[in-house]
């Protein structure tokens, strides 16, 4: 009996164990399908896994609710297909229609979401969708765009398409102009910049608000109440940070939120690169370095970036126009500009005000200026345009004689329409609109941050900014200090002790340096001799001399303490201090136009070469080509005279001297050619050991000369206009009074003169485009070189980009080249170089460019390819034709290139992006061995 009663316990034990275990198992995971590419609600990413915000929001559903789920990625016809078959149980999220409600059982919505028609830019006009009949529509098949856009307008023609890739293909292909998708459809990275440019949020046009809403098969009540119960568990702020992350304008949460309006250049806009750019938008990045806290961007229009803020959406508003008439209701933390508004007149310059009595005027009805407008125009006629479009046609058509707008956006517009021209703006009407940051009432702690973080920036560098963005200078509002040399106690002290310091300077070597008809120091170096005296209060006495070789002696010497335009040569570092490099000098040599262009050293080989007496440059010469016959001359005019009247073959200089000098059409027989050996020369300050301490002040004064003050230097002292001397007329035309025999002679002379113009002209032509080629081309091989290569690769963007077409770029280079240099030398090597650059020529179209990139690396862009089999085709061509060993100075040598291969817009749409991908792939058909190309 107790063994009976044992037994009993023991299998109720077993059983109760069984049964708890079996209670514990993990619950079947719940399977949601979703769409595969409705970026950014549900979509799968690059490395195939399930994203995008309803994915993140059901993430958090699950943790909620502890029910382990499945995501299930399908086309969107084949998501609603895998429901119906209960092959999955919840529909992540779909658009609730009649036709759906029908079959799915749906719970509340949990994201709200608009759906657009994408317009091409050129259809800017178009603002309705009825407007739209004669277009295409691109959808893709099953979604819920059709059956809405067939609901709006049953006239429609859609173009139904698989996926949303296939969709955005037919796109950058130029199959339609107009297509259906979610909000921050176009935000995807997938999505090519060039598909983002020409399809602008701007001319998008709604079709309706709608919203993502889980759905079920139907008759499971039960499972939609616990979906319901569950997503009421998510709390606000994960919902509010989820929509930021997926719908802001950058993908990570920041500690800002921006809201913007898009195309008031040149104040704020999104560019090309898809980033926002603009006046305002420079302002706050300088806020965000100034205060450390990270700012995020959301654009929109100008109506709804307002709404953004009074919803939440956007922390602050980046900068509205608004005034005491016009009133947003929200906080103005900062008043962050004042945009300055002026009268635009079409063909017609205007004096007075008064004359516009009874005309019409073009205006904005939502303009803040239009009470002061109507003060002081009261005669003046209004009428209101809702666009800069409106206004520009409404003038150009007759309508108004101009209108009312803000200087600088207008200016903007105007230039990039090509309407430039047509337009005079009139400078004694102007409004100011102050445009201010806003942000809602319920936060005041962060418009006194906001307004903490600009008063931190100072007004120089918001001038510098407002330098960068505002073409006209009557529109800025900051003033542009004057840099200055800033020197502290023991600085000034020595500087003040100082006295007079000598300045060395040449009579005549203009444009840098010469002694004027007054007798006075001139040239680009009295200027920075000026600057120099001015920053630093230095007193300073110019010395004249006759030649370079007295000038550094005396320099050396102590006689004159300090010289502009010294080279930095290891001898005389020995003996003075120099400066940093101030100035580019570069070096040139002038030859007779019928002389073959020279453009290396190496090409001067047993030729008289005319050099000034004193420049460091006889040395180096002499150390780069022993066999020079060297023809010292006293200065720049001897150098070109030696050469016009045939005692030397060239004469080398610097360019900024020759060029002066060549431009006054003194030397018609003449012609000048870069030296690619000595292109990075650069100007020095020299100064006598004893001035040691001077020579970092100088260094802060030479900090002063940026681009734009270098530029009026140079355009102070270098003329661009052809010298002529018209005394030789004025004498004849006196002898006209004489009779009819001096007239003859004067009419002879005057075709005589007229003749050699022609032919002086002509020959000058013919140097400048030689000239220009020096310029843009590889001295060795001739071909392209890499400016010349950005130029045609920037050309080529926009041309594809505008016809909807692809081109390509090979990158090469030759395998094992080095090892051929070191071995044979480089003669052996140039003449490989030439025999490569011909090989490569010879197997591309005439529309195409091969360019030499630098060292034995070459580029190979190749226009509107049709296809990647045209293009390993040529690369095919380039290894078959380069397979063969030359003979060279009696070598054999056999070179190999190593090719990679990039496809615009597969690749890259950027000439950086392009190139960079070409040369890692080129690196990469390297390291497998060379002899071939790769393309992935």
């Amino acid at each position: 009996m107790t063994f009976l009663i044992h037994f009993i316990v023991i299998l109720c034990s077993v059983f109760f164990s069984t049964l708890g275990q079996a209670s514990s198992l993990p619950t079947e995971p719940l399977v949601i399908v979703m769409g595969e590419d409705s970026f950014p609600y549900q979509y799968v990413d690059n490395d195939g896994e399930p994203t995008g915000l309803l994915v993140d929001l059901w993430k958090e559903w699950a943790k909620q609710t502890h029910t382990p789920v499945v995501f299930v990625a399908r086309h969107w016809h084949e998501s609603l297909e895998q429901l119906r078959q209960n092959k999955a149980q919840v529909h992540i999220g779909m658009g609730k229609t009649q036709e759906r409600a029908r079959e799915f059982d749906f719970a509340v919505p949990i994201a709200d979401v608009g759906t657009f028609l994408y317009l091409h830019k050129s259809l800017q006009g178009k603002k309705s969708i009825t407007e739209l009949i004669p277009f295409q529509v691109g959808v893709v098949a099953a979604s819920s765009h059709e059956v809405e856009l067939h609901r709006i307008e049953p006239q429609l023609v859609f173009k139904r398409y698989e996926s949303r890739e296939a969709l955005l293909a037919g796109v950058a292909a130029g199959e339609i102009m107009v297509f259906a998708g979610l909000e921050g459809y176009l935000k995807d990275p997938a999505s090519s910049q060039a598909i983002t440019a020409n399809y602008p949020n701007a001319v998008r046009i709604q079709i309706k608000a709608m919203q993502f809403t889980p759905a079920v098969i139907k008759g499971n009540t039960a499972l939609v109440n616990k979906i319901n119960a569950g997503f009421a568990l998510l709390k606000a702020d994960f919902i509010q940070q989820t929509e930021r992350r997926w719908l802001g304008f950058k993908r990570e949460q920041s500690e800002l939120i921006i809201s913007m309006q898009q195309d008031v250049e040149p104040f704020v806009n999104i560019g090309a690169d898809g980033l926002p750019h603009g006046l305002y938008v420079d302002m706050w990045q300088l806020w965000s370095e100034k205060t450390g806290i990270a700012i995020d961007f959301l654009p929109g229009d100008m109506n709804s970036s307002v709404d953004d803020v009074r919803r939440g959406l956007a922390d602050a508003h980046i900068g509205y126009p608004e005034s005491d008439d016009l009133k947003t209701g929200l906080n103005r933390a900062w008043q962050l500009y004042s945009k300055k508004s002026r009268l635009f007149l079409y063909k017609q310059q205007l004096t007075d005000l008064k004359s516009l009595q009874g005309k019409r005027i073009g205006v904005v009805p939502t303009a803040p200026y239009l009470v002061e407008l109507r003060k002081a125009l009261p005669d003046v006629l209004l009428r209101y345009y809702d666009s800069m479009d409106a206004m520009v046609a409404g003038a150009r058509a007759g309508d108004i004689v101009g209108f009312v707008a803000g200087g600088a956006w207008t200016s903007h517009y105007l230039l990039l329409n090509n309407y430039w021209t047509d337009f005079y703006q009139y400078q004694g009407l102007e409004f100011a609109t102050d445009v201010y940051v806003l942000t809602r009432s319920d936060n005041p702690g962060l418009a006194e941050r906001i307004a903490n973080g600009f008063n931190s920036i100072s007004p120089q560098e918001f001038a510098n900014i407002e330098q960068k963005w505002m073409l006209n200078p009557k529109d800025h509002i900051f003033t542009q200090a004057e840099p200055h040399v800033s020197l502290n106690v023991s600085e000034k002290a020595y500087v003040d002790a100082l006295g007079e310091l000598k300045v060395g300077y040449l009579k005549q070597w203009p444009p840098m340096e010469f002694m004027d008809q007054q007798g006075q120091f001139s040239g680009i170096n009295s200027d920075i001799a000026k600057l120099l005296k001015e920053q630093l209060r230095l007193k300073l006495t110019p010395v004249a001399f006759d030649n370079w070789h007295s000038l550094i002696e005396a320099l050396q010497k102590g006689e004159v303490s300090l010289a502009g335009s010294v080279a930095k040569t290891a001898d005389r570092q020995q003996r003075l201090m120099f400066s940093e490099a101030y100035w580019p000098s570069p070096w040139a040599l002038v030859s007779q136009l019928e002389q073959v262009s020279l453009f290396n050293i190496a090409q001067l080989a047993g030729q008289r070469v005319a050099v000034v007496e004193g420049y460091h440059l006889v040395a180096q010469l002499m150390s780069l080509e022993p066999s020079l016959k060297l023809v010292l001359v006293a200065d720049t005019h001897a150098g070109l005279a030696a050469v016009t009247h045939g005692t030397a073959d060239v004469f080398i200089d610097k360019v900024v001297t020759l060029a002066s000098d060549l431009k006054t059409g003194q030397y018609p027989t003449l012609k000048m050619s870069l030296l690619s050996d000595l292109t990075d020369q650069k100007s020095y300050i020299g100064v006598h050991p004893q001035f040691a301490p001077l020579v970092p002040l100088i260094n802060k004064t030479l900090a002063l000369i940026d681009s734009q003050k270098q530029q009026r230097i140079y355009a102070r002292w270098v003329s661009f206009s052809v010298a002529t001397d018209n005394s030789q007329y004025k004498q004849w035309i006196n002898y006209i009074v004489f009779g009819g025999l001096v007239l003859c002679l004067v009419m002879v002379a005057v075709l005589f003169v007229n003749r050699r113009l022609n032919r002086e002209i002509t020959q000058r032509l013919i140097a400048e485009k030689r000239l220009q080629h020096v310029a843009n081309h590889d001295a060795l091989t001739q071909l392209p070189n890499r400016a010349l290569l950005d130029d045609r690769l920037a050309q080529a963007l926009l041309s594809h980009q505008r016809d909807h077409t692809h081109f390509a770029l090979l990158f090469i280079d030759l395998d094992n080249f080095k090892p051929i240099n070191d071995q044979y030398g480089h003669p052996v090597g140039d003449e490989l170089l030439v025999w490569v650059a011909k090989k490569l020529t010879k197997v591309i179209r005439g529309s195409d460019t091969v360019a030499r990139f630098g060292g034995d690396e070459f580029v190979i862009l190749l226009n509107r390819v049709q296809d990647l089999d045209a293009v390993t085709q040529v690369a095919d061509n380039i290894l078959q034709a380069l397979s063969n060993p030359l003979i060279i100075q009696g070598v054999s040598v056999s070179i190999s290139v190593s090719i990679g291969v990039v496809v615009y817009p597969r690749d890259g749409d950027t000439a950086i992006s392009l190139l960079k991908k070409a040369d890692q792939r080129m690196y990469q058909a390297k390291n497998d061995g060379g002899r071939c190309y790769r393309m992935a």
